[in-house]
């Protein structure tokens, strides 16, 4: 009688079907990164538990019955994180398609010499004897290369923008001294600087850290790439071939060598260099780059945040963990905006993580003790200690974190009085330089 049974559903296909949907569906919630047993069509428990924490990962639940409609959703999902080169389309101005008047971006103006004399001191200036004099692994020291690109990027827009052609040429030799002097290229590079003891060595919060002396180079020249994209069209022939010339060498110093390049704690500075690998891709025109990072980058970020929302590293810094959550947050929801524009689409698992990021964000302003009650597991080196090292408050650098939480995730950020004061100053700037835009003007 059994065989008969048998015989029967193989010739009607329930079986086999039923068998094939359930291979299918483990294979993708495996893709997916989720323990759903082997790939051998039998439907148990393993498999069932993985479709729940899917579904959960999403805000959803599942219903326990395995159809068409999961399968479409697993494979929908799976798509989201793989993206191809042919989804992506560059706005030709980084954050937008057009550059067009915005007052958030401040009123710097290559007619004001001292502005221009700010961005001019930034050609061929000793990054690395400033860092190594001035800075440690708790306390950079940037200024006198963050405010002068801060400067070009902020009266180059104003020029653009209301066509001051005196300021667009002052503005476009600006960037082609800068390129010419090979200004940072001096500074520490990756490869070498992943020869150097670490930050915070011995627990030392005093010690050297090269990283921040690489990393601070490879965050100003990105935005330096942000104002040759604006400038791009406006560029002589010679002038493109010396930005060109040096958008390549740095490019190949500094970023190149982090092209999927695995970070495995917290998420800083440009997406922890994939904003900057992505404004290079649209500089060259090269969508394959791009799809391939974006698809890294929607890999990372979901491994480093954390289901409930905590971020891996900056989350846990002790007495600054509240400031760096707002911080890697920030970054993330601007790598999510610019992603998004250029064509993907932000996978749901990701996108409610970033949700609930922002849920801690709002949890740390309301709630201090509640939000440090979530404990970390394994190494965090770089974990802040001391009530004079103490900041509670969003991060100020993150000037326009209230506008991407509700774009993004649909959350609007608590009252942060502090975090309110505090960024005024760094709104003048008309740039958040950690994401090479100002998402005021978007």
């Amino acid at each position: 009688m059994r065989i008969i049974f048998a015989v029967l559903f193989l010739l009607i296909g329930i079986e086999p079907l039923a068998a094939n949907e359930i291979r299918t569906t483990q294979k993708l919630l495996t893709d997916l990164g989720y323990q759903a047993g082997p790939i051998d069509g039998q439907y148990g428990q393993k498999t069932e538990n993985a479709l729940v924490q899917f579904y959960n990962s999403q805000g959803l639940g599942f219903d326990g019955k395995l159809g068409s409609n999961e399968i479409l959703d697993l494979k929908f999902e799976l798509a989201r994180f793989n993206v191809t080169a042919d989804e992506i389309n560059f706005p030709g101005s980084f954050y937008t398609s057009e550059l067009k008047p915005c007052t958030a971006m401040g009123y710097g103006s290559f007619n004001l010499q001292n502005n221009i004399a700010s961005v001019s001191s930034l050609i061929g200036y000793d990054w690395h004897a400033d860092h190594q004099k001035n800075s440690n692994s708790q306390t950079v020291i940037h200024d006198k290369i963050t405010v002068p690109i801060k400067k070009l990027l902020q009266s180059t827009h104003n020029a653009i923008t209301s066509d001051d052609q005196f300021s667009i040429n002052v503005a476009a030799d600006l960037l082609t001294r800068i390129a010419e002097a090979d200004s940072l290229y001096d500074s520490i590079g990756f490869h070498d600087v992943m020869k150097k003891p670490r930050c915070y060595a011995n627990g030392d919060p005093k010690s050297p850290c090269w990283y921040h002396e690489y990393e601070f180079a490879r965050g100003v020249f990105s935005n330096y790439m942000v104002a040759a994209l604006w400038l791009k069209n406006t560029l002589s022939d010679k002038q493109f071939m010396d930005v060109d010339r040096y958008i390549d060498k740095m490019y190949a110093k500094f970023l190149r060598p982090v092209e999927r390049q695995v970070q495995e704690q917290g998420f800083y500075q440009m997406a922890n260099g994939g904003l900057s690998i992505l404004i290079y891709a649209s500089w060259k025109s090269d969508k394959a780059l791009a799809a391939e990072e974006i698809k890294f980058r929607f890999k990372e970020m979901d491994r480093i945040i954390y289901e409930d929302g905590y971020i891996n590293n900056n989350s846990f810094r002790g007495v600054r963990s509240q400031w760096y959550h707002s911080y890697g947050l920030n970054i993330a929801l601007g790598y999510a905006y610019i992603a998004e524009l250029w064509g993907t689409e932000l996978p749901y698992r990701l996108k409610n993580k970033l949700f609930n990021a922002s849920k801690v964000a709002n949890l740390a302003i309301t709630d201090w003790e509640d939000f440090k009650k979530r404990e970390f597991i394994g190494l965090n080196r770089n974990k802040i200690k001391g009530k004079d090292s103490t900041i509670r408050h969003t991060h100020q650098m993150a000037i326009a974190i209230d506008v991407l939480m509700p774009l993004i995730t649909g959350v609007e950020l608590e009252n942060d009085p502090e975090y309110l004061k505090k960024r005024r100053y760094h709104m003048k700037d008309g740039i958040d330089d950690l994401i090479g835009f100002n998402p005021n003007c978007i």
